[in-house]
């Protein structure tokens, strides 16, 4: 086994609370694409002279549902967990105090039966109604005339539960998170840029022990020390580890 697996399994095994807090590279291996890597989807609509941050907006959505909702998308499969999300559950589930922090919204993590998952930017599961809150699942969401998801009852835009460009996190989900990140002795970053609020901040809440950064390129951790740094897929490294 290569000898940083090696270091990373000894991290795990030696800590009491591991925070393992995720970005879209964890999703990736699932057939997932992640958004600011050479080939995501935010460096594809940079290309096309397409500011990501109007397009996936709060008040792009509000002042333009119709192309909100109808922007060309790449069909995928639908999503499975892959050897990360199921070896982290796996830890758990043998009794590892695994805490996870993710920036994905797909629910990966809690499909490979994972109990303790801290969303910060919301999720995909569940969709409501901007007028009236109800809430639909996404199935059973009814589209108008211009293909734009409109509550039954109320007429309003039915969106995804997720955070928007010009949202802010859920307040609990965000002081749950801070904690968890402070009460950790290992931390490990993994498929993230670092490069938006709040991942890039609450990082800075590690009081702990070690930090280990897995990724397929080196990313800015400012002032916080890391032990280890694993360049390469998140989902190969934990089935290394697994083995």
């Amino acid at each position: 086994m290569d000898s940083k697996i090696l270091q990373l399994k000894d991290y795990i095994d030696e800590a009491e609370i591991v925070v393992f807090f995720g970005g879209a590279g964890v999703s990736t291996e699932s057939g997932l694409p992640d958004y600011r890597s050479r080939n995501g989807q935010y460096t594809e609509m940079e290309e096309q002279n397409l500011d990501p941050k109007v397009i996936m907006s709060r008040k792009y959505l509000i002042e333009n549902p119709e192309a909100f909702f109808n922007r060309p998308k790449k069909s995928v499969a639908i999503p499975e967990p892959n050897d990360a999300h199921k070896t982290l559950a796996k830890m758990e589930q043998a009794g590892k105090d695994i805490r996870v922090i993710t920036q994905n919204v797909d629910g990966l993590h809690q499909k490979a039966g994972h109990r303790f998952v801290l969303e910060l930017h919301g999720h995909n599961r569940t969709w409501y109604c901007m007028e009236c809150s109800r809430v639909y699942e996404p199935e059973e969401v009814e589209r108008d005339e211009r293909h734009i998801p409109r509550c039954p009852i109320e007429q309003g835009i039915v969106r995804p539960s997720v955070v928007l460009f010009g949202e802010n996190p859920d307040k609990g989900v965000l002081e749950k998170s801070r904690e968890t990140i402070h009460k950790a002795d290992l931390l490990i970053i993994a498929g993230t840029s670092l490069t938006v609020n709040p991942a890039k901040n609450l990082i800075h809440r590690f009081k702990g022990k070690r930090v280990v950064v897995i990724n397929n390129e080196e990313i800015d951790t400012g002032k916080l020390k890391v032990d280890l740094y694993i360049e390469g897929k998140v989902g190969e490294t934990f089935k290394a580890i697994n083995e």
